[in-house]
């Protein structure tokens, strides 16, 4: 399995000459103050690398690229952010029960004697099975995904999204713990009521909608989370 050449760029918030503005693709201008802490992850056996910037204490800026997908790049205010990371773990077992069951039939070939297993036949089939079998073990490691991600506080919609342990296990917890904590100091820089937070994280969610960063219909549930919600109908 061949990996995935994939540069690895720096994003540049700083402002340059004439320019104190980041380049976002929203028409929101968000000067930069300092950067507060930043993050990258490059997993190439996926194609995957990922840069992270927080900046002004309160805003996150995202650069994805991802094999033979678009590479995108999109800002949050993390005030809108749930602080609790969550875990996701997907293992698609059918490529290893697969591999087992191949594997299985190659022990049953040989110790059966069903095959001669000095004849060219035998050996081709069972050089093919073998073949077939360690593909459906490649397969399994490569359609795992062992991640992380944030979602926004009320409307649950997927907004930041880690790659677990990446580089290292003792990198990412570092991250993990100064992000949850910038979060926390964000929301509480803020000052803001719950119905004031629930009316900005729904503006929030429908900008990234209109950038293509949240899909319609996570934006429909969302939407409809914030409406349900007891407190939304005394915002502003």
């Amino acid at each position: 399995m061949t990996e995935a050449n994939i540069e690895s760029v720096e994003i540049d918030l700083e402002p340059v000459e004439d320019d104190t503005t980041t380049n976002f693709s929203d028409n929101e201008q968000i000067p930069v103050e300092h950067i507060n802490f930043e993050f990258e992850q490059l997993s190439k056996s996926r194609g995957i690398y990922r840069h992270f910037t927080i900046f002004n204490d309160t805003h996150c800026y995202q650069s994805v690229k991802i094999k033979h997908q678009n590479k995108y790049k999109f800002r949050i205010d993390i005030a809108y952010l749930d602080p609790r990371p969550f875990r996701i773990r997907v293992k698609p077992w059918k490529w290893l029960y697969a591999c087992l069951a191949l594997l299985g039939l190659d022990l049953v070939l040989i110790f059966t004697g069903w095959l001669d297993t000095s004849s060219v036949n035998f050996l081709g089939a069972f050089t093919a099975v073998t073949v077939v079998a360690v593909m459906c073990l490649l397969a399994f490691f490569h359609y795992s995904r062992d991640k992380v991600i944030f979602r926004s506080q009320y409307g649950r919609v997927k907004l930041v999204e880690l790659i677990n342990k990446n580089p290292d296990n003792e990198k990412f917890r570092s991250f993990i713990n100064k992000f949850v904590m910038q979060i926390n100091k964000s929301k509480t820089a803020k000052g803001l009521n719950q119905s004031k937070l629930l009316a900005l994280e729904l503006r929030e969610l429908r900008r990234l909608k209109d950038e293509a960063i949240v899909a319609e219909g996570s934006y429909e549930r969302a939407k409809r989370l914030i409406f349900k919600h007891e407190a939304f109908s005394s915002s502003d």
